[in-house]
């Protein structure tokens, strides 16, 4: 959440204005908080209630990175479709053809229920009757992509022989403030309904509005169980695409796959290939950690493109938002569907341990609109690439408020980072040379050199007037973080160019060499940005992701005293309480590193306290304010899982390995941890750790690996478990 910290004329920030600010939307949100509808599963996937909240912000998602619409929902949002020009642009709210809810018809319900399985990616409302058994099912088809489904199963019960009628209402309304849409109903019984429009006004004065072609089946008003018939399954598709071919022949598709049987088999095999793919498992009796776990890596991937060269009609895939693909319409709290370094910072680095091909899509997002960047860094007085603070669906920024698009430029750093994290970890250099990643990051370098200046009295290079990710700053010199993801920046297109034959210029490693990086000798710490007083409030983490994920040199004490100071100081919050849910993971992390587990293990509480009940839906904040479902504190939660308790980090040449086990767990697993094409499964137990190849990936690279625990230096085989004490080690490529 954006709330600025205004000023008075003698300058002085008002901070009472923020808190008063903080603590009104505090008591209007906390109203929405589902404390009263528990989590009744002991299954760490499956989330269950017998009553269904009825605030939006505790309400599941379904979705496949292509569509997606929160359970009952009036709309769907699509991937690539906005509405509303420049800082309007939003994700266009699509009338939702699949909110259909199954009504008593005057029967008694004898049991009810409301579950998300998300292994399946199914959201389920179970009904016992006393003559049978009633079965909606709701998801996003992970195969088919352009599907919705909702299917509807009735079975009787042994001792019962008449007729058993369901009651249905479809909660359909073609209207929408975003898109016009033409509705034909069917001609003869057994067509499908069909609808066609646009978007209203595009993201640009250039650009076009988005076209959209839909298509479902008639949703009649009871469905009849015949007393001669056990079960029956009623399935209703809807279809849509931005073209009218591909919206008829997924329905058709799913037609077929219905007829056949195996409609909803389909959707459940892929996903049950993306958690065998990647997935965290814990033994013991932390459910609601391992709750949270499954949780947020459901709400991320069903924002993502499906996996697999099988997947029918895939789709260019236009980046993640904070608050997912089933949110960001018009309420700017869920920040429109744009897509930020929350992308980049928060969810990338989980993804690409262990979807390395899903991660190369989200960096795809990002080049395949480095013109648009090319294009504003001129606008803005730099060479190269700028990119924009928000995105949207032309990569023009569509950030609606200052300062935020001229100040807060490490965005294009952090994607510049991303890049890296991607090549230390595959060594796969086709995104470099076939999507215009290596041009990319060349022009990320030229626009910091643009930016930088030299000054003589330091003998460095710096960076002035910028927002830090602390964002209470709007305009500061030499912010850490900044200068040091600038440096990152400059160094990565000469690492690079030596995967891929290539040269580039060597004055961007020595304006990397001589940056600024701001360091308080006295105190041995690192101040946010160039004259920042101990003490003062801080929005999030920040200087303190200089340990981590940046992996800055510096000692154990200065990574402690880092810690500590944007911690507290002198009995004074230093971090904002009320800050990003990311923030405290990142904390944690820190701890992890400097083996205080207690305050580690803290952090990581706090860290997933912004879940509402009881689908595991997150908000912005713990009290329910701000974005919903907010999927950059997932990334920074499962950050903390992986490279906290799992003590992951990735360095040029090998993964460091250091697992701590959670509280009140036997076990932690982490299967499908992919690390140059191998596939690896990482258990870790109370005193030992089991590493495992389990797989090669067809990516176009992969090596052979050897596990490093001080002298010892063992050769890992495929489908062969090394056992080593659970003590740091390493894994490395055996020849490089």
């Amino acid at each position: 959440m954006r709330i600025k910290v205004y000023e008075m004329a003698n300058g002085y920030p008002v901070m009472l204005f923020y808190v008063f600010c903080m603590t009104f939307v505090s008591v209007v949100k906390s109203a929405c908080l589902c404390s009263d509808y528990p989590d009744i599963s002991r299954e760490a996937y499956i989330f269950e209630t017998p009553n269904l909240p009825q605030e939006a912000c505790c309400m599941p998602t379904v979705g496949n990175g292509y569509l997606a619409t929160t359970v009952y929902g009036k709309f769907i949002h699509v991937n690539g479709i906005y509405n509303g020009r420049y800082g309007d642009s939003h994700h266009a709210e699509v009338p939702s053809m699949a909110d259909i809810h199954i009504e008593s018809n005057g029967k008694e319900f004898v049991t009810e229920s409301f579950l998300m399985n998300v292994v399946k990616g199914i959201f389920y409302h179970k009904i016992t009757i006393k003559a049978g058994n009633i079965e909606q099912r709701i998801y996003a088809h992970q195969h088919t992509t352009r599907l919705l489904v909702n299917e509807i199963l009735i079975s009787r019960k042994q001792e019962s022989t008449e007729e058993i009628t369901v009651s249905l209402t479809h909660k359909f309304n073609p209207k929408s403030d975003d898109v016009r849409l033409q509705v034909v109903a069917p001609k003869t019984e057994g067509d499908p309904w069909f609808s066609s429009g646009s978007t209203i006004t595009s993201e640009t004065p250039t650009s076009s509005t988005s076209q959209l072609y839909m298509y479902w089946d008639d949703v009649p008003r009871t469905l009849t169980l015949a007393s001669g018939a056990d079960s029956q399954v009623w399935t209703f598709l809807f279809a849509i695409s931005g073209r009218k071919s591909e919206a008829f022949l997924s329905l058709i598709a799913g037609w077929e796959l219905r007829d056949a049987g195996i409609l909803c088999q389909m959707h459940e095999y892929a996903w049950q290939q993306k958690w065998i793919d990647g997935k965290i498992d814990l033994d013991g009796t932390n459910l609601e950690l391992a709750k949270a776990i499954y949780g947020s890596m459901y709400y991320i991937t069903s924002s993502l493109p499906p996996q697999g060269n099988d997947v029918q009609f895939p789709f260019h895939f236009y980046g993640i938002s904070p608050g997912d693909l089933a949110h960001g319409g018009c309420d700017p709290d869920d920040y429109k569907g744009h897509v930020f370094w929350d992308q980049e910072k928060w969810m990338f680095p989980t993804i690409l341990m262990f979807h390395p091909d899903i991660a190369l899509e989200m960096l795809k997002s990002r080049s395949y609109h480095l013109q648009a960047a090319k294009d504003n860094a001129a606008k803005n007085g730099y060479r190269g690439a700028q990119f924009p603070w928000e995105m949207a669906f032309t990569g023009v920024e569509v950030c609606p408020a200052t300062p935020y698009p001229t100040n807060e430029l490490h965005i294009s750093g952090d994607i510049a980072f991303a890049v890296q994290q991607h090549l230390w970890a595959t060594n796969d250099t086709t995104f470099l040379e076939d999507h215009n990643g290596f041009e990319m990051i060349k022009s990320i370098a030229e626009f910091w050199e643009s930016k930088v200046e030299y000054n003589q009295t330091l003998e460095a290079y710096t960076i002035s007037n910028v927002m830090p990710p602390d964002e209470y700053h709007e305009s500061v010199n030499n912010s850490v973080f900044t200068n040091s993801i600038a440096q990152i920046s400059l160094r990565l297109p000469a690492y690079a160019a030596s995967l891929i034959n290539k040269s580039v210029p060597a004055e961007w490693t020595d304006i990397a060499d001589n940056m600024f990086i701001p360091f308080d000798h006295k105190l041995q710490y690192h101040p946010e940005f160039e004259g920042y007083t101990p003490g003062t409030i801080v929005k999030q983490a920040d200087a303190i992701l200089l340990g981590y994920p940046l992996m800055a040199n510096m000692t154990a004490a200065t990574r402690q005293n880092d810690l500590e100071i944007y911690e507290t100081y002198e009995g004074t919050n230093v971090t904002d309480p009320n800050g990003p849910a990311m923030t405290w993971g990142m904390f944690a992390i820190g701890w992890f590193e400097m083996k205080n587990l207690s305050k580690a293990e803290k952090f990581i509480t706090r860290s997933y306290a912004n879940i509402q009940e009881p689908f595991k839906v997150w908000t912005e904040t713990a009290t329910g304010a701000g974005a919903v479902n907010f999927v950059t504190g997932m990334g920074g939660f499962l950050q903390a899982i992986v490279f906290g308790y799992g003590g992951i980090r990735l360095q040029r040449n090998s993964l460091l390995v250091d697992i701590t086990l959670p509280a009140n767990t036997d076990t932690i697993t982490f299967r499908g941890l992919n690390y140059l094409g191998n596939s690896l499964c990482i258990c870790g137990e109370n005193d030992t750790v089991h590493v495992t190849v389990l797989d090669r990936n067809n990516l176009s690279f992969h090596a052979d690996l050897q596990l490093v625990q001080g002298s010892h230096v063992i050769p890992l085989y495929l489908e062969t478990t090394v056992t080593v004490p659970r003590f740091t080690f390493s894994i490395a490529p055996t020849h490089w």
